[in-house]
């Protein structure tokens, strides 16, 4: 029998082997064939997980942990499936069930890429409107409710989901809501203007020890990221760190 072959949605097909394909294959046959109820499955999440899914969650475990002491919300920039959001909303459940302040905020249009500039596509993928479409609001929606059932102070709101164009609802957000701090920023737009537009905004929100972090600097496919970098911070102004079992993540720590 061939081993069945598959890669998620948000993977760049040239950058994964026969071997990467067959193991994703594997992993969504062995989620469906399992007789496990779906809710086993989950409490089992090891067992049919990715390595590389796994290692983003610790990867964000690590940034969550360094900002623990820092005051602010965070700020997930690209929700797309709600990973990322949905990681910072658990390990804030976790590690700190009383500070209510930490808002997780995450910005999206939660309909593709509302436009592309020329920068974002000198590099190796070419991007157009409506691209990196994932989760429709509604569905994450849901699944904030499913959260808030475990919280401890579950009537009081940490996690707001904020639909648009970012260039657009970032400074509105800001307009609403003047007493923001900023924790941690990931960056996870892909693309040059909203990420440069981030960077202008939200760093001076930023208090020393705060976190920076990028999805896709140094990254040939979305070279828009490097670019916003570049131009709003300088690339030798601080250090950019990494993990050495994660591929993608880097941050900065002001």
């Amino acid at each position: 029998m061939t081993a069945p072959t598959a890669l998620p949605n948000s993977a760049i097909a040239g950058r994964h082997s026969s071997k990467d394909k067959t193991a994703y294959g594997l992993a969504e046959a062995a989620f469906q064939q399992s007789s496990l109820p779906v809710l086993d499955k989950l409490e089992n999440f090891p067992r049919f997980s990715t390595k590389r899914a796994l290692a983003r969650f610790m990867a964000k475990e690590q940034l969550f942990q360094q900002i623990l002491p820092i005051t602010g919300i965070i700020v997930e920039c690209g929700v797309y499936n709600g990973a990322g959001l949905f990681t910072w909303a658990q390990l804030s459940n976790i590690h700190e069930p009383v500070n209510y302040t930490r808002k997780i905020v995450g910005f999206d249009t939660f309909e593709g890429f509302p436009s592309v500039n020329a920068v974002d596509n000198q590099g190796s993928l070419h991007s157009q409107p409506g691209d990196i479409c994932g989760s429709p609001l509604e569905e994450l929606e849901r699944s904030v409710e499913k959260y808030n059932s475990e919280r401890h102070l579950a009537h009081i709101p940490n996690v707001e989901l904020v639909k648009g164009d970012f260039t657009q609802t970032a400074a509105q957000y800001l307009e609403a809501n003047p007493h923001t701090i900023i924790s941690l920023l990931y960056l996870d737009f892909d693309l040059y203007e909203p990420t440069k537009k981030a960077l202008e905004l939200f760093l001076p929100r930023m208090p020393k020890g705060a976190i920076v972090a990028f999805d896709e600097i140094n990254c040939e496919s979305f070279p828009g990221e490097t670019r916003a970098l570049q131009e709003i911070v300088g690339i030798g102004t601080h250090e950019i760190r990494r993990f050495p079992f994660e591929p993608w993540v880097s941050y900065m720590v002001l």
